[in-house]
C-alpha cells in the first residue's frame, strides 16, 4: 500500500476514527492497511454488489467514519468545529452535512450507499481533499455564519 497516501492527514483521521471505535482494543495490533481495506472497493466488487435492500450497518458506518473524518480535516483547516449529520434511507440513498455553527459547509447526496467505496486510497483522499476544499471556501465566504 501506498505510504504516502497512508500519511495523509484524511487517512490518518480516519484511522483514529476506526480505532476509537474500537473498545476491546482488538484492532490495536492491526496493521493500517487491514483497517483501510473495506474503504477499497474495485469496480468488479462493486458490480457483485446488490443495490437494493437495508444497507448493512458496518457500510453504514464507513461512511460515518468517512465523512468523520473530513470533519477533521476541515475543523484542522479552518480552525472552527465541524459536525457530520448523516440522513440515509433505507434504501441506500441520503444526505450528509457537514456543518460550521449555523453554515451547511458541505452537502454530500450518497447514492448506491452498498456500494459505497473508492476504487483506491487515493481515490478516497481525492473526493475528501474535494469535500474540504468545499467546505473551506463556505466558511470563508461566510464566517459570521459559521461562527453563530
Amino acid at each position: 500500500m501506498d505510504t504516502e497516501t497512508i500519511s495523509h492527514p484524511i487517512i490518518q483521521n480516519l484511522l483514529r476514527l476506526i480505532r476509537a471505535e474500537d473498545r476491546s482494543g482488538a484492532y490495536d495490533a492491526e496493521p493500517d492497511e487491514e483497517l483501510l481495506a473495506p474503504f477499497v472497493v474495485t469496480k468488479v466488487q462493486k458490480r457483485e454488489l446488490p443495490m437494493f435492500g437495508d444497507p448493512d450497518p458496518d457500510i453504514l458506518a464507513r461512511v460515518e467514519t468517512f465523512y468523520g473524518a473530513v470533519a477533521i480535516e476541515l475543523e484542522r483547516r479552518t480552525g472552527r468545529a465541524v459536525v457530520p449529520m448523516m440522513n440515509i434511507h433505507h434504501e441506500g440513498w441520503g444526505r450528509v452535512l457537514l456543518i460550521a455553527g449555523r453554515l451547511v459547509a458541505v452537502k454530500a447526496h450518497v447514492r448506491e450507499l452498498h456500494r459505497f467505496g473508492f476504487g483506491t486510497l487515493a481515490q478516497l483522499v481525492e473526493k475528501a481533499e474535494k469535500l474540504v476544499v468545499e467546505g473551506a471556501a463556505s466558511i470563508e465566504a461566510f464566517p459570521a455564519v459559521a461562527d453563530a
